[in-house]
């Protein structure tokens, strides 16, 4: 055979010494290759903050829309033609593999490195790193900084404890909080492990702490923006501005905890009302879905087979330098998790799990066999892609660009608008306006929940518009009933707070789910 065909065991090793930097460039591509063209209403007001410079310093996120315009106003800089709300999606992107990156590293200090890969491949697959990655959403960049915070931290930890890897932790852990704030508790659990395992426990302590006085100076110095005084209360009120606004908060309850479970399962697969739709449109996809299942087993009957044979031979323990590094991490886990649980299930504050997990169960679970992780990461992209990114990237599950047009329009008339803030952001976005227009509302369902409102209020105010002739419009009457929490939540409650008027549809907006309609309220 010729020599150009032979693989000998040299070059088997060399493939797997490669086979990490396969899958982190793979990744990588695919999250540049397929962004969203569907965005939260997040996206669209973080990306008009930052295409028209509005309001760049938010307090839960501090650094984030600064981030995003020194990269636009650089890729503008270098003469190349940049839509901003792509080109911030592209920067996700790249931080999203650059993580991956970082987190290869890490590993590399813990396991072998035929042993990485499968984790990469796992955490880079698993839903909330590939949605995030192409979006602009404010969870991966933060993800990378505390990923380099651990890095430099295991390298103390490893390497002698020596001062400069604990600064540089320090750093990046505090560079993650200000460019969002659940990095906290990241930035907390390296803490406490730095306080349990140093030598020196006053001496490193302090060493960590230090860089974090960078996070009240940043806050101080953000002040002026919002037009604040430079007091106590103020800085006080400004860093937990979402708490008092009423934006951000929690409680356990049950629901909260039905959620969370919901949520962390949608962390690794994507569950959501689209998935019947998408099966329904193309019933291609129930291959895949008998894909993922046989794979889902395969992987599970790897992992009893290795369990079995766990309780027959004990597995060799890990070794004893990488247990703090282990340990440390599942106490972040475990507070990011609590935390995520206490606001109410929030799946955004679930994105570092997966990350976190290859870390802590690679090393504490040392008998799960690399394979059923290869093959577990193997059918969640399948899956993932499938009924993600891809119908993201090219299906249209909204159409509001008509609907704009209208409402710029037509400034006397009302709208009542399923998602309205959505609607509001991406005016934002297109007219440079950051002040929500009047007559822009939410459907007649969401309009009767507000503080001293009632249906029967909702009823005489309808009539006052109309008896003043102002015309008023709701698309929440009309259109395809998709299994998601607001069709179970609220069903069909518009149509009956609506009863005694007449409606007559007067435009419709295609989406890839079937038309929905502009409805005139009569």
């Amino acid at each position: 055979m010729n020599s150009e065909f032979r693989s000998g065991p040299g070059q088997l090793r060399q493939f797997r010494t490669h086979t990490s930097e396969f899958v982190i460039l793979f990744l990588t591509l695919l999250y540049l290759l397929l962004p969203t063209h569907n965005s939260s209403l997040d996206a669209w007001y973080y990306a008009a903050c930052v295409r028209h410079g509005h309001e760049l310093l938010l307090a839960h996120h501090l650094l984030y829309n600064p981030t995003g315009w020194l990269w636009v106003k650089a890729l503008q800089g270098l003469g190349l033609p940049v839509e901003s709300l792509a080109a911030l999606k592209a920067l996700n992107a790249l931080a999203a593999g650059t993580g991956l990156l970082v987190l290869h590293r890490l590993l590399r200090l813990l396991l072998p490195e035929k042993a990485t890969w499968p984790w990469l491949l796992l955490t880079g697959a698993s839903f909330g790193m590939l949605r995030f990655a192409t979006e602009n959403e404010t969870y991966v960049e933060p993800l990378l900084l505390s990923l380099l915070a651990s890095l430099a931290w295991a390298r103390y930890q490893l390497g002698g404890q020596r001062a400069g890897h604990l600064l540089w932790a320090g750093l990046w852990a505090a560079l993650a909080c200000l460019v969002h704030q659940i990095h906290f508790f990241w930035w907390l659990g390296l803490l406490l492990g730095t306080g349990w395992y140093a030598g020196h426990k006053l001496r490193s302590l302090l060493l960590y702490i230090l860089p974090a006085l960078l996070v009240p100076l940043a806050y101080v110095a953000a002040l002026p923006s919002w037009h604040e005084p430079l007091t106590i209360s103020a800085l006080w009120r400004f860093v937990f501005h979402d708490y008092y606004a009423g934006t951000a908060g929690g409680s356990v309850s049950g629901h909260g905890l039905l959620l969370s479970g919901i949520n962390l399962v949608r962390t690794f697969g994507q569950l959501h009302g689209s998935t019947l739709a998408l099966l329904r449109l193309y019933p291609g996809l129930w291959a895949v879905a008998a894909g993922f299942l046989g794979l889902l087993s395969y992987a599970a009957w790897l992992l009893w087979q290795s369990f079995r044979q766990r309780l027959r031979v004990p597995v060799p323990a890990t070794a004893p330098a990488v247990g703090p590094v282990m340990r440390t991490h599942l106490l972040i886990l475990a507070l990011q998790l609590l935390f995520a649980v206490y606001s109410e299930g929030n799946a955004e504050f679930m994105v570092m799990v997966p990350a976190l997990l290859a870390v802590v169960a690679s090393v504490g679970l040392p008998w799960v066999p690399v394979r059923a992780v290869a093959v577990l990461g193997v059918a969640l992209l399948g899956w993932n892609l499938a009924f993600g990114l891809v119908p993201a990237n090219q299906l249209r599950f909204t159409n509001n660009d008509a609907l704009l047009t209208r409402i710029q329009r037509e400034p006397a008339s009302w709208f009542l608008l399923d998602n309205h803030n959505l609607v509001l952001n991406q005016l934002h976005y297109r007219t440079g306006q950051p002040v929500a227009p009047p007559n822009v509302l939410p459907v007649p369902t969401l309009l009767v929940q507000r503080p001293g409102q009632s249906p029967a209020r909702l009823r005489q105010w309808l009539r006052a518009q109309l008896q003043a002739g102002h015309r008023v419009y709701t698309n929440g009457l009309a259109g395809p009933q998709l299994l998601d929490r607001a069709q179970l939540v609220y069903g069909n409650q518009n149509a009956e707070l609506l009863q005694g008027f007449q409606t007559q549809k007067v435009d419709s907006f295609a989406t890839s789910f079937g038309s929905y309609y502009l409805t005139e309220i009569r």
